[in-house]
């Protein structure tokens, strides 16, 4: 038996597809479009003796939650038994043992044999769901642990879902789906009722359904629609609002039936209730989805689509830095009482059993302490975070940090904690300390991703800001007590290392560096101040504020592969910047991605930096040509710019010739570390 990882130009993938359609009533129905994107990312192991396929496991990399989801787990009626679901699971674990936390799936409990076998092979049941099937079933949520003894072993496993409404005719083709009613291969929604989804999505509709189902003239269809219905959660939002965007829309979606006006107000429902995707089969708002998308904070799909690029939208709904434009921080010394009064107020958690009194006393200790500082952060005047921080010795502690509960919240969340750890980097601080007791789930998440560790006291991120040889590495974490274990032979661990404790620099890696150049007006909008500054119009200020961002380019003439380093070169095109020809920052490049412009655009737009036209313009006006997206996230500006000649020395140095950068280019160790001392002021150790 011969186990291999396929790609989407595997000779086994057809086989797949027909093993899998021969099985959809266990394993839930799949999209053509998902096995090919799925074998595309490398998702998928098969068993196969010479040219028999035995079966298959398809997975998704989950890397916001640390962890690996099955998708399926299929075998050959004739092999099963034998031994292939086991060589399959062991080489998905061999793969990601050391990079992930753990493997998840969900399965039906009544399915008796799957149940035996997960048992058998080492999962542990964590809690249980209802399934969307009509029937009444329940799944189990299955969990195989890694054990990892790092960061990610102190999280625990709690997920937010995207959160998607269903448009009337998705509802009415999965009521029909469950009586197994013929399906148009192109509007078959079954995907969306998939055990693995109900981990990921929470599927939602309107109120307005219950107006559509009443027009429906068959009593007993429409019976069915309503008994329906409550697999699914109801949206809330306000009438009248939703009554505003409805009549708003009539400038994109014209017409005056039935069918027009409730059109209008399953968008305007979305829109008002802040869920950010709506899935949809009505051509009608299809081909209107780039004029929706541009006035409104939502984006449009269909079933296939959604399914196909549920990891980019979970990412995405979890940092939409496009949300948070126009906020202000405002760091506060001293707070007349009435603000004061009115902050407490406001942020006092009450609801989740906070006194009153405590929190009070908490932020006037704060306030009263000469290493304590407040802050606030508003958003046309309304204040819409508030937190506090007091300093030691060798660390920065947020006593507080509460978030105006709305859409954007998590988005602002994650931009707070990321100051405060650009800061506390400032300040020279090796640890950063959160206290706050009253963390949503999402949060967690978010300060696990940026490697903090849970403890009694809160949750703590270590930062040592120094080039570490990988041999001595281990030798130095132990000293400075962080509760790490590394394994100095692990490339890929090493790797997750250095981002976890960033900003520290490991040396011996094999991971590449690119030399990136980069127009001075993009460098400007997407992370260094200093070019911004010399701008006369300056860089939106709105967008500079972002941990993590992403960079268009042609695909060729190079191919990066992710993870890597960037170095940021400004390229001399423009005049009169002192910054041109300089390099001026050290970014992690976490993600590549190749294809269609429009599709790209509309994935990476929530990033808030690049419009339709900018891309437009990079792509030559030719939409079907494809174009590359570079995910870059840990930007590191530069106090010292690098100058083209001192990046010229360096490369003479190190036996590479001169270079002018007008492409990207693949660079050494050495000449990385080279450079990034130079632009840190750092000595090389």
């Amino acid at each position: 038996m011969t186990i291999e990882f396929i790609d989407n130009t595997n000779k086994f993938l057809d086989d797949v597809k027909a093993l899998g359609r021969k099985n959809s009533t266990t394993l839930g129905f799949m999209p053509e479009g998902g096995f090919e994107d799925h074998a595309r990312n490398k998702c998928i192991i098969i068993a196969r003796q010479e040219d028999e396929l035995l079966g298959y496991l398809m997975y998704r990399v989950v890397s916001r939650y640390s962890r690996i989801s099955i998708v399926h787990l299929c075998v050959v009626d004739a092999f099963r038994g034998k031994g292939v679901s086991t060589s399959l699971l062991n080489a998905l674990k061999g793969k990601y043992e050391k990079l992930f936390r753990g493997i998840s799936l969900s399965c039906r409990k009544d399915f008796t044999h799957a149940t035996a076998m997960w048992e058998k092979y080492g999962f542990t049941p964590i809690k249980e769901v209802r399934s969307r099937s009509f029937d009444e079933n329940y799944l189990n949520t299955w969990w195989y642990d890694f054990h990892q003894p790092d960061l990610f072993s102190h999280a625990s496993y709690e997920t937010s879902k995207v959160k998607a409404l269903l448009d009337t005719n998705i509802i009415v083709k999965l009521r029909d789906a469950k009586d197994n009613a013929p399906q148009n291969p192109t509007e078959d929604p079954r995907g969306l009722l998939a055990d693995w989804l109900v981990d990921e999505a929470e599927l939602c509709y309107s109120s307005e359904v219950y107006n559509e189902v009443n027009r429906d003239n068959d009593s007993q269809r429409a019976k069915h629609t309503r008994e329906f219905l409550p697999n699914y959660i109801q949206v809330q939002f306000d009438s009248d609002e939703q009554n505003r965007i409805a009549s708003e829309l009539e400038t994109i979606i014209h017409g005056n039936s039935a069918n027009d006006v409730s059109d209008r107000k399953q968008l305007a429902s979305c829109i008002a209730s802040h869920t950010p995707y709506f899935i949809t089969y009505d051509e009608g708002i299809l081909n209107k989805k780039d004029d929706i998308e541009s006035s409104y904070s939502i984006q449009i799909f269909n079933p296939q689509e959604f399914i196909i690029q549920i990891d980019q939208l979970l990412h995405a709904d979890e940092y939409l830095p496009n949300q948070i434009k126009g906020v202000v921080f405002h760091s506060v010394s001293k707070l007349n009482p009435k603000d004061m009064q009115f902050c407490i107020d406001k942020f006092w958690k009450q609801h989740d059993g906070e006194a009153k009194n405590s929190f009070s006393n908490l932020v006037s200790q704060i306030i009263n302490s000469a290493n304590g500082r407040l802050f606030t952060v508003r958003k046309q005047e309304e204040i819409i975070a508030f937190y506090g921080i007091s300093k030691e010795q060798n660390q920065e502690i947020v006593e507080f940090i509460r978030v105006i509960d709305n859409s954007s919240c998590n988005s602002l969340f994650c931009q707070i904690v990321f100051d405060v750890l650009s800061n506390s980097l400032k300040d020279d601080k090796e640890k950063v300390l959160i206290r706050e007791s009253y963390l949503k789930t999402e949060w967690k998440n978010i300060l696990v991703k940026f490697g903090f560790i849970q403890s009694q006291d809160g949750y703590t991120k270590f930062a040592l800001n120094r080039q570490i040889n990988r041999q001595k590495l281990k030798s130095i974490i132990q000293e400075s007590n962080i509760p790490l274990e590394v394994d100095d032979s692990d490339e890929a661990g090493l790797i997750k290392v250095e981002k976890l404790l960033f900003p520290l620099k490991i040396s011996g890696l094999t991971i590449p560096t690119y030399i990136i150049p980069i127009k001075s007006y993009w460098a400007g909008q997407l992370f260094d101040y200093g070019i911004a500054g010399e701008d006369m119009f300056g860089a939106d200020p709105n967008k500079l504020w972002s941990f993590e961002n992403v960079y268009y380019r042609h695909v060729n003439p190079l191919h990066e592969n992710a993870p890597a380093r960037i170095l940021w070169y400004v390229s001399g095109g423009d005049k009169g910047f002192s910054r041109s020809k300089t390099i001026v920052a050290s970014s992690y490049l976490t993600e590549v991605q190749t294809g269609k412009p429009k599709e790209l655009f509309r994935l990476y737009k929530h990033y808030g930096i690049y419009e339709w036209n900018h891309i437009y313009e990079l792509c030559n006006k030719d939409i079907t040509k494809d174009i590359k997206v570079l995910k870059f996230s840990h930007t590191e500006v530069f106090d010292n710019p690098v100058s083209y000649e001192k990046v010229m020395e360096v490369f003479k140095n190190n036996g590479r010739p001169t270079n002018t950068f007008v492409s990207p280019v693949i660079v050494s160790e050495s000449i990385y570390f080279e450079i990034y001392n130079l632009g840190k002021r750092r000595k090389s150790e």
